[in-house]
C-alpha cells in the first residue's frame, strides 16, 4: 500500500474505532429518502448529511457477463455532517474478478470526498450542491495505477412533494493507465411508496471519455427500505447498455446497508433543569 493510501486510511480507521466504543443513538430518521452514490444508483442527491450526524455504509455489487466472467465489488464508507450543509466521507473500495477457475481480489482504491450544499430547495429553485473527491491506489493486483480526482454539480428538485428529480454532471481526471479523463453525468427519479418508508428509484448514467473510446452508459433501478429508525437497506439492478450494443449482455445486482448514529462526546446535550421543590 502506498504512503498516500495509508494517509487516507488512517482517518477512516480512527473514526471507526471511536464509533465502536462511543455510539449514541440519534433521533428517528427518514434516511430512506437519501440518495448516496452506489446505494443503489450512481446518481446522488444534492443533500449532505445532517450536522454532526454519522453514517456507516456497506455495499456489494455482483456482475455476471457472457463468457463465464464475473465480478464482485465492495464498499465500506463512513460519512458525517462536519458543518451545516457540509459533508465529508472516506471509504475503502474492494474488488474481485473471476474467469474460469482463477480469481483476483484485493483493495481497488481508497477514497475521500466532500459535499457542500450552497442552496436549499425553494418554491422556484432546486437544491444545488458541489461534490469533490479523490481516489488513491493501494498497490494490490486490482488496484488503480494512479490517483484520480473528480468534481460534480448536483441538482435536486421536488414535484408535488413526492416525486424528486436529480441531475448530476461532472468531470474526472485519471491517468491513461486507468482509462483517462472523462465527463460523467446522469438523470434520476425517486418516489416514496405510500407510508411504507420505501423509496423506488431509477436512473440513466453515462461516462464520456475525453480521448478515443466508447461512451459507457448504464440503466439502473432500485429501492431503499427503512427497516428501523436508524437502518436502511438498498437493493438495485443495473446493466451497462453499451456492452449490450456490442453483443455482450450483462446484469449487476447491488445490495447495501446503511446505519445512522451519533457520537455522544461530539453532540451537546443541554442539562436537565433541577427546579427547587417547595
Amino acid at each position: 500500500m502506498s504512503a498516500g493510501a495509508r494517509v487516507l486510511l488512517l482517518p477512516l480507521v480512527a473514526a471507526s474505532a471511536v464509533t465502536m466504543f462511543s455510539v449514541r443513538e440519534s433521533l428517528a430518521q427518514e434516511d430512506f429518502r437519501s440518495l448516496d452514490a452506489g446505494r443503489p444508483l450512481k446518481v446522488t442527491d444534492a443533500y449532505p448529511k445532517k450536522y454532526r450526524e454519522w453514517e456507516f455504509q456497506f455495499g456489494l455489487e455482483g456482475g455476471w457477463m457472457e463468457g463465464g466472467q464475473s465480478s464482485l465489488a465492495g464498499l465500506l464508507e463512513l460519512e458525517t455532517g462536519l458543518f451545516r450543509n457540509f459533508e465529508i466521507g472516506a471509504g475503502l473500495h474492494m474488488a474481485a474478478e473471476g474467469e474460469g477457475g482463477s480469481t483476483l481480489k484485493g483493495l481497488e482504491s481508497l477514497g475521500v470526498e466532500a459535499l457542500y450544499n450552497f442552496r436549499h430547495e425553494g418554491w422556484t429553485w432546486p437544491a444545488v450542491a458541489i461534490q469533490a473527491g479523490a481516489e488513491a491506489p493501494t498497490g494490490s493486483d486490482l488496484s488503480r495505477e494512479d490517483w484520480a480526482w473528480g468534481a460534480d454539480l448536483l441538482v435536486t428538485r421536488s414535484f408535488a412533494n413526492r416525486v424528486r428529480m436529480h441531475v448530476n454532471g461532472g468531470y474526472l481526471v485519471a491517468s491513461e493507465a486507468d482509462g483517462g479523463d472523462y465527463w460523467r453525468g446522469g438523470v434520476a427519479f425517486d418516489i416514496p411508496m405510500g407510508f411504507s418508508s420505501r423509496l423506488i428509484m431509477g436512473d440513466l448514467y453515462a461516462e464520456v471519455p475525453v480521448d478515443a473510446g466508447p461512451t459507457r452508459t448504464w440503466a439502473e433501478l432500485g429501492t431503499r427500505i427503512q427497516i428501523s429508525n436508524l437502518t436502511v437497506i438498498d437493493v438495485g439492478l443495473a446493466s451497462q447498455l453499451d456492452e449490450w450494443n456490442r453483443g455482450g449482455a450483462n446484469i449487476r445486482l447491488v445490495l447495501g446497508f446503511s446505519r445512522v448514529f451519533g457520537i455522544g462526546g461530539l453532540v451537546r446535550v443541554p442539562e436537565y433543569p433541577d427546579p427547587t421543590i417547595r
